[in-house]
């Protein structure tokens, strides 16, 4: 993985995250236990006292591979 193909895979988050006012992502962590990166974005738009927060979560074997998985949930999200 290149540093241009992390870039591109942060702008596709971005760019998703861009249309959904009130979201933010985390930062993408590796879990070496089970050889996974972890990724997920949270609504963070005020709720009721028993309300729930939305979270998207993706994982992949790479990086950029999770960054790409989230982007496409985010999309999807979007899109209902």
């Amino acid at each position: 993985m290149t540093e241009d193909e992390r870039e591109r895979a942060w702008a596709a988050v971005h760019d998703a995250m861009d249309q959904m006012p009130g979201w933010a992502v985390g930062p993408c962590t590796f879990h070496g236990e089970v050889a996974l990166w972890h990724l997920a974005a949270i609504d963070l738009r005020p709720r009721g006292r028993q309300a729930k927060r939305e979270a998207i979560t993706a994982t992949g074997t790479t990086e950029t591979g999770a960054l790409r998985a989230l982007a496409a949930l985010l999309e999807a999200r979007r899109s209902r």
